[in-house]
């Protein structure tokens, strides 16, 4: 494999998670540079992510300061180097619920909140039945809400998911794919 099919699929795929980030309502150049120390399978200096990805020191530094905050990016130092190097967060489980835990955490807190007092508004009132149904409707999302809250904190608190009655969920499409390509070629 050449260098530049090398950096060529990296862009490919650092654009790809890129769009996901930027889906998620993050900036996209984390996601590409998130991706570039992920394929890279080793620290890089902040430079030589800048240079693959065309991105300025700046913003580099920038991307790094931030992505360190969310845990996904470490700095790591290197005996005898004066540089800074730098390495993806491998883990994705604790990826996600370290985002789950500072974002849509917060998130639900204030949707639960809000409906709460909507609730509360509408039981203040003089009682119709619009307002029952209303009120009604309410706790049912409401509820739904607790149920959708409880879930999240299991799943912080526990920093796992048992997907093990499903099977195998990463290795299996890894293993479809494999198959795929080989009757491709």
């Amino acid at each position: 494999m050449s260098t530049d099919q090398l950096h060529e699929a990296e862009l490919l795929a650092a654009d790809a998670i890129g769009d996901i980030i930027e889906h998620w309502g993050f900036r996209k150049g984390l996601g590409r540079l998130w991706t570039v120390l992920f394929i890279a399978g080793e620290p890089l200096p902040a430079q030589a992510i800048g240079e693959r990805l065309t991105m300025s020191a700046g913003a580099v530094s920038m991307s790094l300061t931030e992505l360190q905050r969310w845990g996904v990016v470490h700095r790591v130092s290197r005996p005898g180097e004066r540089k800074e190097f730098f390495e993806a967060e491998t883990d994705f489980w604790r990826m996600i619920s370290k985002v789950f835990d500072e974002r849509e955490r917060l998130l639900a807190e204030s949707v639960r909140g809000r409906l709460e007092k909507a609730v509360g508004l509408l039981q203040k009132a003089p009682p119709t039945p619009e307002g029952a149904r209303a009120v009604d409707r309410l706790n049912r999302l409401l509820a739904f809400v607790v149920v959708a809250q409880t879930a999240l904190d299991g799943f912080i608190k526990s920093r796992q998911v048992d997907f093990t009655r499903f099977g195998d969920l990463v290795r299996f499409p890894l293993r479809a794919l494999q198959s795929r390509r080989k009757v491709d070629h």
